[in-house]
């Protein structure tokens, strides 16, 4: 496992537990790059707050972050 896919996987395990109280989730679809593809599932995958951006931007902002 390589540095961006550690630093991507404790961004996600973070996100997790803060989005299980709307029984949410985020999961990583594939990694090109520092290109991060990311799905959102549950209400959290409609909702117009961008967390899940903002925290993969303060915490990684040398990715490109693309929701599927």
């Amino acid at each position: 496992m390589n540095d961006i896919q550690k630093r991507v996987n404790e961004v996600i395990q973070n996100l997790n537990w803060l989005l299980e109280a709307h029984n949410s989730s985020v999961e990583l679809v594939e990694i090109r790059g520092n290109t991060v593809i990311i799905s959102c599932v549950g209400a959290c995958a409609d909702c117009d707050t961008d967390c899940v951006g903002v925290a993969f931007s303060e915490r990684m902002p040398e990715i490109k972050l693309i929701f599927e």
